[in-house]
Parts: structure tokens; sequence; C-alpha cells
């Protein structure tokens, strides 16, 4: 029997069986691309896992380091002698270590910083705080990023006897330099205190050189006492009592102590004070000495017809009392040596009186500086800080005066 063309004897088409083939590649191809993309998603897995492990592995190293780290600073904390307080904005204490909780003698976490100062403090020296107890401690401060402080805080007791001990070795090693000539000084009005005296023992001396002898006596002995007591104020240094008094109490007491003087030479002092009435704190007669030390000066450098200004003015958180005169003035030279001791061209002058005085001004924390031209007089400068926290820089020669207007 024949067939239609296209159909074979088992019932299918010819046509039907390509289909059938082409549809059966068509589904290895797209097999063989699954399994490709399969083992492609599965390395491309193995990877990533590998790449976790080792990141897994990294983070842990680094969360070890970071402990160990985080370790060695809290042992470095608690060795540390200083101590160490980082406070927040409200100015509480959020960390301090053992040697911050030892100085205070509490534990400090939690605490406000400024009311553990104000009960623990018996008065501030610049950035030295002497606490109740005696001890006195340094302290730096240096604000964050986020608006709170970390304090280092560290004991100067120790280090401040010292320097105080340092400094009074350094004045007495100065006093047995000028031996010599103290002893010069010294025998110059003692004889002339005993060649008078002699003279009272005649019994023939009229009345007269008798009151003359007695006045040179009383002049003789008037010196020498002066004498050793600006040698006694050298040698302390300074050291007073503080004590509160005004500006304007300083600046009357020191008017009465040269109104005398003043009558007797027909000198002026003119006062300009740019200052209202503020309170101090010092020895206020120790001051007085200083500006009258510097007045006297003056009018020993004019004689007569003296003119003396006084400045009274504020640069930055210091009181400058700027004594301005009409003398001859100061050379170079003379500038330099004008505070050390014993140095004078007067006849009958000490060589002291600055050298006390400018002692006087470094024990207030302040300082006594000089300027001067040839032929234009002299301006001497006693620098006071207005806030007894903070402290005037010591004088030296390489330091400024206060530059006038």
């Amino acid at each position: 029997m024949n067939l239609p063309a296209g159909h074979s004897q088992s019932g299918v088409t010819t046509q039907g069986a390509d289909t059938l083939i082409s549809a059966f590649e068509h589904f290895e191809q797209i097999s063989e691309q699954l399994q490709k993309t399969y083992m492609d998603m599965d390395q491309r897995a193995a990877l990533l896992t590998q790449e976790l492990i080792a990141a897994r592995q990294d983070r842990l190293q680094q969360t070890s380091e970071e402990e160990k780290l985080t370790e060695r600073l809290s042992k470095l904390l608690a060795a540390l002698p200083a101590g160490v307080v980082l406070t927040n904005r409200l100015n509480v204490i959020q960390e301090s270590n053992p040697a911050a909780d030892k100085f205070f003698k509490q534990v400090l976490r939690g605490k406000n910083w400024q009311q553990i100062i104000e009960a623990s403090t018996q008065y501030q020296d610049g950035k030295d705080i002497h606490l109740k107890n005696g001890n006195i401690l340094s302290i730096t401060r240096q604000q964050l990023d986020d608006a709170g402080e970390i304090i280092l805080i560290n004991d100067v007791t120790d280090t401040r006897m010292l320097e105080d001990l340092a400094n009074r070795q350094k004045r007495l090693a100065a006093m047995g330099q000028m031996a010599a000539g103290l002893a010069h000084q010294l025998r110059t009005p003692l004889t002339s205190a005993v060649l008078y005296a002699s003279q009272l023992t005649k019994t023939d001396i009229k009345p007269e050189h008798q009151v003359r002898a007695v006045g040179k006596i009383r002049t003789s002995l008037r010196y020498l006492e002066k004498l050793i007591n600006d040698m006694l104020m050298y040698a302390k240094g300074g050291e007073f009592t503080d004590e509160p008094f005004s500006l304007n109490q300083l600046l009357l007491s020191f008017y009465s102590r040269m109104e005398t003087r003043l009558k007797q030479t027909q000198s002026i002092i003119k006062i300009d004070n740019q200052i209202k009435s503020i309170s101090l704190k010092g020895s206020m007669g120790s001051l007085v000495s200083v500006l009258t030390n510097v007045a006297d000066n003056a009018l020993d450098a004019c004689q007569r017809n003296c003119i003396i200004n006084l400045d009274i003015y504020q640069q930055n958180q210091y009181l400058v009392i700027a004594m301005r005169d009409n003398g001859p003035g100061l050379t170079v030279e003379q500038q330099q040596n004008v505070f050390e001791p014993f140095y004078t061209e007067k006849t009958n002058g000490t060589g002291l009186g600055l050298a006390v005085a400018r002692t006087i001004a470094q024990a207030h924390k302040g300082d006594l500086f000089v300027k001067s031209v040839v032929g234009q007089g002299c301006t001497f400068s006693l620098c006071l800080p207005l806030d007894q926290g903070e402290q005037f820089l010591p004088s030296g020669r390489n330091v400024n005066a206060p530059v006038e207007d």
C-alpha cells in the first residue's frame, strides 16, 4: 500500500521528527548554559565565602588588636603618675585614672569637675592649683571636638619647692659675691658715725657743733638701717602675706608718702587713671615702697621742678602703672644694669633700691620694666596681674616692657 508523502509506517511524519529533534537540541543547549551558569555561580559563591571568611578573620584580628590596645592604654593610664580626667560638655567627669582620684582623695567619675576644684582648692596661681592639703597641682586643659575636655594633672609640689630653693640660693649667692662691696658701704657710715660721736665726748664742744654732730650720726645710722633693711628684703625675695586692697588706696598711700618731698623739691605728680577702682591682693605697703623708690630716683635725677606723670591703664589682663619723669634719662648700659644689686651712681645710694623693687613686683606675680632715651626722661612700668589666677612672665633682658600708646 502506498503511503502519502511525508509519512512513515509508524505514523510519524518526517517533519514532526525534525521538530522534535530540534527541540531536544535546543533543550540540551539551554541545559548546558544553565549548568555553566550554575558552575559560575558556585565558583563565585565559593570565592565570596572565602572573602567573607578572610574579612571575618581580619575583623576578629582587628577587634583583638583594639582590645589589646584598649587594655594597654588602660594599664598605661592606671600606671601614670599624672592624673587624667575626661569631661563632657556639661563639665561632668566621664573618666578618670587612679592618679587623678588619688590627688583629690575621692572617685571623680560622675562628679562635676568645677565643683571638685572649688571644694579642694585653697588658691590658684596661674596654672598651679594649691590644694588645702598643701599639695600643688599643675593643670593643663585641652578642648575636644565633641565639646568635652581632657585635663592633665601633675603634682608639682616638689618641683615648686626646688624652684623656690634655687631662687633663694641664687639670691644668697649674689649676696655672697657682694659681701666685699657691702663691707665698704657699711664701713663709710660707721666711720662717719664714730668720728662725730667722738666729738661729743669733748667738754668744750659748742652747742651748735653738738647739734650738727648728732645730726650727722643720725643720718649715718639711718643710712645703715636702710641698707640692712634693703638687704633683708632682697634676701627673702619679697615673701609677703596676701591682703586685699584697692587701687585707690595704693595711690593715696603713695601720694601721701611723697607729698613732703614734692614740696621740698617743688615737684608735682600728675595722675592719669584710666581704670576704675579695682581690688588687688598682696602687700600694699611693699608696692607703695616700689612706687616711692622709683619716684625718689626721679626726684634725685631731676633735683628740682620734676614733673612725674603716673599713667594707669589696662593692657591685656594686667594693670600697668607707668611712671614717666622729665629727668636726664638713662643710657642703654644704665638700663641694663639699673636692677642689678649694689649698682648705683649716687654718692649716698645703696644700690639695692630698684633690685628690691623688682623683687617685690615679681613676688606679686608681676614685674618692673624700664624704658628710657637719654635727654627724654625715664619710664618705669609696674605691671600687676588683674586676675590673680594669671601669672606675669618673670623678668629678663629679653622680655619687653608693655608698649605705650
